[in-house]
């Protein structure tokens, strides 16, 4: 029997685990490894923050989806990876044998290292339900970034504190807002923040975080009490330490099969890996979903001794942002909207594929 371990319950291996649900293999045991018990959607913490969703809706139990269909489960942090012995090390000296590994762990937040002890730890993201609970009743909530999941926390936040008739939350961002998206989606974007009377402020970097205050690189300090620091992806450390093959900033390098670019037998998907052909690729849950069917099929393919295929990334994708209150800004390529309609959409989208999953155990 081959014994296939997957690390982590992202996106990518959350459809391996429903496949193989559907489709059990007599001849392969599953493992899946995770150091929480649950995996948090992050596309639904916008909604957690307004209290929209319940904790149970944004979240998928890991350890009854692994018993029900027949895979073991372990919580454990992997700490090292031996790829010539084809065994990973757990937090407590544990050893897990594997024919083929993949990786899913995601990414870490890419804070100064002389910053961090005033800002709130969100990654994994299993801490974030605790923290934003925590950070939207707090007496001046800050939040450092303009990218996609900085901007939608600060519109929920937002919302929700208004709806309380609390003193707003603070939003910067070292350039536009939502700049990955283009000047035209940045623009909308800024003037439905001055229309629901959002602070924020572009093309600032905080330079010191004390106990009271945030200084911008503007000459400013401004009040906090709380700090949330959402400036982009930072690669696990668990790739160097373990020597495998990562690209320059230390993601887990693979080609477009999913697989380490030295060693095929490991794989990997989602923010933490690097693709050798798409070196620029963005990290978002978009592409992770996308990723599920090819590293699946792979998985398979290589135990089989079959051909694999390649993973391709769509050029456009749509991408939706919860604006708080009930509104949302959807973007497609150039194209964008904004209001109750695309918030409905997201709605749809997200409790479709939340329930895609709780449904196999529940």
């Amino acid at each position: 029997m081959k014994i296939v371990v997957l690390v982590g319950g992202g996106h990518a291996h959350l459809h391996a685990l429903a496949q193989f649900a559907k489709k059990p293999r007599k001849d392969i045991q599953l493992v899946l490894i995770s150091p929480a018990l649950h995996q948090y959607y992050s596309g639904m913490f916008s909604g957690f923050t307004e209290e929209v969703y319940g904790l149970d809706e944004i979240r998928i139990d890991l350890h009854q989806l692994a018993e029900k269909i027949g895979a073991a489960f372990y919580q454990d942090t992997i700490c090292a990876i031996d790829p010539e012995s084809r065994t990973l090390t757990g937090q407590y000296g544990e050893i897990y044998p594997y024919d083929a590994v993949s990786f899913d762990i995601g990414s870490q937040t890419d804070s100064p290292e002389a910053l961090k002890k005033h800002i709130s730890p969100i990654k994994p993201n299993y801490h974030f339900p605790d923290q934003l609970m925590k950070f939207r009743t707090s007496a001046a909530p800050v939040i450092v970034g303009g990218g996609a999941s900085g901007v939608e926390l600060a519109f929920s936040t937002h919302a929700w504190r208004m709806r309380r008739h609390f003193s707003d939350a603070l939003l910067f961002s070292s350039g536009e807002l939502l700049s990955a998206h283009g000047a035209a989606a940045s623009r909308k974007l800024e003037a439905i923040a001055r229309k629901k009377a959002l602070s924020f402020f572009t093309n600032v970097k905080i330079e010191d975080i004390d106990e009271t205050s945030v200084t911008a690189s503007n000459g400013t300090s401004y009040p906090q009490s709380d700090v949330l620091w959402l400036t982009g992806p930072k690669s696990p450390a668990l790739f160097e330490r373990s020597d495998m093959p990562v690209d320059r900033a230390g993601f887990l390098a693979v080609s477009e099969t999913l697989q380490s670019i030295r060693f095929p037998e490991v794989f990997g998907a989602g923010d933490c890996v690097s693709i050798d052909r798409y070196p620029g690729l963005a990290k978002n849950g978009v592409y992770a979903v996308r990723q599920g069917p090819v590293l699946w099929g792979n998985l398979l393919n290589f135990l089989d001794g079959n051909p694999l295929s390649a993973f391709v990334p769509q050029k456009r994708y749509v991408a939706i942002l919860s604006t708080g209150g009930g509104e949302a800004f959807l973007t497609y390529g150039q194209w964008s909207m904004h209001g109750k309609l695309p918030w409905k959409l997201k709605q749809y989208i997200d409790k479709k594929f939340m329930k895609s999953y709780q449904a196999i155990y529940k």
